[in-house]
């Protein structure tokens, strides 16, 4: 592994942390000698790439690193905003944009029609799991099955029990993605929402995935239009294919909710039935 290499592999590890790290944390996340973590880090504190944090143990990213995800994120939502508001005024529902964040995606920014500001609850500036929502999928299907099964966590986390955390399934789901150029999840990431994401290639030359989330039911009462939005702005979308991608979710999800399911309050009632009663036998009262 080159310098580079663990100088990204470090500053990646630090991105993705919500807190400053100690030195043995970062040899544990790197899985890069002790020694070798200590001395890139020294590097990177000369750039102020990184800093050593004033109030709590560890190091964090510095004003260096800050730079450049700043100037990425104006350049990136500058180039595309346009865009997604005009995707959310033609379909009056939210839409956002989103790119690849380490092993994950990161919500650049997101639109809300007029008269639906708070509907949604929002993740600007949030990283979320490639697997469990559309954004995610639709960038995913971009690389290989082998550089995809490289990325994505083991195990897969479930969110909703309609997440897909079977790596055979979610290989064959992003065949159809590659085919419809479409990506969709319905409630596996939150319940009751729905999702469809397109690929477009940003100005700035940075792939971009650009996702309008809604209600499940009104996604499935707009199918027609939000496939056809996304076809307008992704001209390589087949449109057809993604309808069909849709639906088949969809016809899934029914024939989930339509098999029964062991109930908690099933087997509170079975395991009172197998415990000996613990009523205490009641006492013919007295005669008087």
């Amino acid at each position: 592994m080159t310098d580079l290499a663990k100088a990204t592999a470090i500053l990646n590890v630090l991105a993705d942390g919500r807190r400053p790290l100690t030195l043995t944390e970062l040899t544990f996340r790197t899985n890069l000698p002790r020694s070798t973590v200590h001395r890139v880090i020294r590097s990177l504190e000369e750039q102020f790439l990184v800093v050593h944090a004033s109030d709590c143990p560890g190091y964090a990213l510095g004003p260096g690193a800050l730079k450049f995800g700043l100037n990425g994120h104006l350049m990136l939502v500058t180039a595309n905003r346009p865009l997604a508001v005009s995707l959310s005024h033609e379909l009056r529902e939210h839409v956002g944009l989103a790119v690849f964040s380490g092993r994950e995606m990161i919500m650049i920014d997101e639109v809300s029609p007029p008269g639906r500001p708070f509907e949604l609850h929002h993740r600007l500036g949030r990283t979320a799991d490639l697997h469990a929502t559309a954004t995610g999928r639709v960038l995913a299907a971009r690389l290989s099955d082998d550089q995809m099964s490289r990325l994505l966590p083991h195990p897969l986390k479930r969110f909703t029990g309609r997440t897909v955390v079977d790596p055979d399934q979610l290989l064959a789901d992003h065949a159809n993605v590659r085919a419809s150029g479409v990506a969709i999840c319905l409630e596996e990431h939150d319940a009751g929402i729905g999702a469809a994401a397109t690929c477009i290639p940003g100005e700035t030359g940075v792939l971009l995935s650009i996702v309008v989330v809604l209600p499940v039911g009104r996604l499935l009462a707009k199918r027609e239009s939000v496939i056809e939005a996304l076809r307008r702005i992704n001209p390589a979308v087949d449109a057809i294919r993604a309808l069909r991608q849709l639906e088949a979710r969809a016809a899934q999800c029914r024939t989930a909710e339509r098999k029964p399911v062991q109930s908690s309050l099933t087997i509170h009632q079975r395991e009172t039935t197998a415990r000996p009663s613990r009523t205490k036998p009641q006492v013919a009262p007295a005669s008087q």
